[in-house]
């Protein structure tokens, strides 16, 4: 660490314990003069431009994000999210995926307490109630990939009930959490758009638990899901419920998709959907989060007549149940 960037830090810090007080224009001063330590300091400027939005200086925030952008273009610390929130930015289809790859690497320590103790969350449940009629049902073995595994909360649900889990995950860190639970037969990361060779290719279920609200067009992490699924297998997944189609960008950094663009984009990847319901996922800020459990079943081709299809919400073909 060299001298400036010693300094820079220091007076950083500062700033930070002045934002956790509430004393934004003083956080600002301090920030700045962190920078004028260490001007080449991604993180700080990021960092100001925190305060400047808390602080509702919003032109201001913006400019910060930018310059930060201009020194980690691969936004590890997601500025392109807080400028489209901002109204700065164009809506992109995904957020960054070195973003969200350091997000959750810096997440895994704490992550189950967070979800379980503090958030309530309970996305696996969920899932598991909305497929567990259809899994008598299914032919032996039964392999299961687990999209976005995280530290392993599905295979902590599902593992008693299948024959064999596999998990994908972008952030090494949430791989090595599920490897030590010793629950999964094969651990990869990975982008699930662009699953890589040590992922299988038979899979009887496919479960995405609150991992396709970090992406907006669902297509190519569906498509990627049907290649490698057995023909009549299950696809089974969580989503935040949101009214633009064919997605919105939520408060929380995370995608919220409609109901249409949802079952437009299954019939085109070779879907059929079974069921489409409502669940409380977690409680944020003291409120539920309510979104869709969907269970879609895999042809063998990737074109589907619309009338096979249950449109979400249909109610004379949808459950319109509602998981609690």
């Amino acid at each position: 660490m060299s001298k400036d960037r010693l300094s820079a830090s220091r007076r950083l810090d500062v700033a930070l314990a002045l934002v956790s007080q509430g004393d934004y224009t003083a956080a600002i001063d301090v920030a700045r003069a962190a920078l004028a330590a260490d001007s080449d300091w991604d993180e700080a400027h990021f960092t100001l431009g925190d305060i400047y939005e808390r602080a509702g200086e919003t032109e201001n925030a913006v400019e910060a994000f930018r310059q930060y952008l201009m020194l980690d273009p691969k936004d590890r610390m997601g500025a392109e999210v807080r400028l489209t929130l901002l109204g700065a930015a164009a809506l992109r289809d995904r957020l960054p995926p070195d973003y969200v790859r350091a997000l959750f690497d810096d997440y895994a320590p704490r992550f189950e307490i967070s979800l379980r103790d503090r958030l309530a969350y309970r996305g696996p449940e969920l899932l598991f109630e909305a497929i567990r009629t259809h899994l008598p049902e299914m032919l032996r073995p039964m392999d299961v990939l687990d999209l976005g595994c995280g530290t392993g909360l599905v295979g902590e649900v599902f593992a008693g009930h299948v024959d064999a889990i596999d998990g994908i995950d972008l952030s090494p860190r949430m791989i090595n959490r599920a490897r030590a639970k010793g629950l999964y037969r094969t651990l990869v990361a990975g982008d699930i758009t662009d699953m890589p060779a040590d992922i299988g290719t038979d899979y009887s279920v496919v479960i995405a638990a609150d991992v396709l609200n970090y992406l907006g067009d669902l297509v190519p992490a569906l498509r990627a899901a049907h290649d490698r699924m057995k023909p009549g297998g299950l696809l089974v997944f969580t989503l935040e419920h949101g009214d633009n189609f064919p997605f919105d960008l939520g408060p929380g950094q995370r995608f919220r998709h409609h109901q249409r663009a949802i079952s437009e984009w299954l019939v085109e990847c070779g879907f059929n959907v079974l069921s489409d319901t409502l669940g409380v996922l977690r409680q944020e800020k003291g409120n539920p989060v309510e979104g869709r459990v969907i269970v879609a079943r895999a042809s063998d081709a990737l074109a589907l007549m619309a009338g096979d299809l249950i449109i979400p919400g249909d109610p004379d073909q949808a459950s319109g149940q509602t998981l609690h």
